[in-house]
């Protein structure tokens, strides 16, 4: 019996700490949004892959930190996506 109680947490221990390094579970998108705000509202994105994560997803970060989950194949999230990288890469000419 405390063969099986050490196995279980060793377990649970592992499963914990995998989650931590990958950013936490609670990080990841679990379904699409359907929001669309305007483009000049987003700040930056980032590609959620399924590899940690339940879905493939473009995460948004809006000015006001929020946080919307987009689909990647979506018209607008691939417009937002192309409009953030003109704009970084505008700013990164100009300094």
């Amino acid at each position: 019996m405390t063969n099986l109680v050490f196995v279980s947490l060793l377990l649970i221990t592992i499963l914990v700490s995998t989650a931590s390094a990958q950013g936490g579970i609670a990080s990841c998108c679990r379904k699409l949004s359907k929001t669309q705000v305007q483009r000049e509202n987003l700040m930056d994105y980032y590609k959620q892959n399924k590899s940690a994560c339940p879905i493939n997803a473009v995460v948004f970060t809006t000015r006001n930190n929020k946080r919307i989950c987009s689909d990647p194949k979506k018209m607008w999230t691939l417009t937002c996506m192309a409009y953030i990288d003109g704009k970084n890469s505008q700013l990164q000419r100009l300094t």
